[in-house]
């Protein structure tokens, strides 16, 4: 088990590395990591109201996050954010709120972005098109949200395979790659704001799944018999 430094909520204005901070700090107003070298990974608690929820990273490269790990203050020394750079991208692991408005205005603003990545996904097929779906999954601990486009060719092929009547409105009877935003982005915001994760995901989604029909289906060559499925999954 790699031993990392805390990082405290408060401390200079700044930004600063891991290895910054002193070992001796007070353990009462820190954010803890706890790192698992054998499966890469990452757990620590952050500090949401006045409760403490704890937090978990799946495949986080040892050498990359200790190198890229960085504690934003502003001016008041208050702790802001914390990034790391895993996999060559910047993931957020902590951000604080000012309040609930502002939780629910940067949640909005993220989603509406991440709905813009997908869509952009989307319009990249020139098939015609038959589904396009809309797959989310939440556990509190593990979320996810995805598309899947099924080509009008790809449906005819489920239809002839007659697994069951609505075979067709599945989306994992076709054989397209999952189109994706940040889920890692998008559970840290959700998770670090006040109130249950799952309400604050589904918040999210919604947001996400009206933005994505709105402005994806305007541009695809769409079958007569189109439709646009949004399902959780278990």
């Amino acid at each position: 088990m790699l031993e990392l430094y805390d990082i405290p909520l408060t401390y200079r204005e700044g930004t600063y590395r891991v290895i910054d901070f002193s070992k001796d700090i007070d353990r009462d107003g820190v954010i803890s990591f706890d790192y698992d070298t054998q499966y890469q990974m990452l757990e620590y608690d952050i500090p949401v109201g006045k409760e403490r929820r704890e937090m978990t990273l799946y495949s986080v490269p040892e050498d990359e996050f200790i190198r890229t790990l960085r504690a934003v203050y502003d001016k008041d020394g208050t702790l802001q954010k914390i990034t790391a750079v895993l996999e060559g991208c910047e993931t957020l692991l902590y951000i604080r709120y000012e309040s609930e408005e502002d939780a629910k205005e940067k949640i909005r603003k993220f989603a509406i972005r991440n709905a813009d990545v997908i869509i952009e996904q989307i319009q990249q097929c020139t098939d015609a098109i038959a589904r396009l779906f809309i797959d989310y999954y939440c556990d509190s601990d593990n979320m996810d949200y995805h598309a899947v486009v099924g080509t009008a060719a790809q449906m005819e092929e489920v239809r002839q395979k007659g697994l069951y009547e609505d075979s067709c409105d599945y989306s994992g009877n076709y054989s397209s790659e999952y189109m994706e935003g940040d889920d890692r982005m998008l559970i840290t915001m959700v998770r670090c704001a006040e109130g249950h994760p799952s309400e604050n995901f589904r918040y999210a989604i919604e947001i996400m799944s009206q933005h994505i029909e709105k402005y994806a289906l305007e541009a695809l060559h769409k079958t007569e018999d189109f439709k646009f499925i949004c399902a959780e999954y278990d």
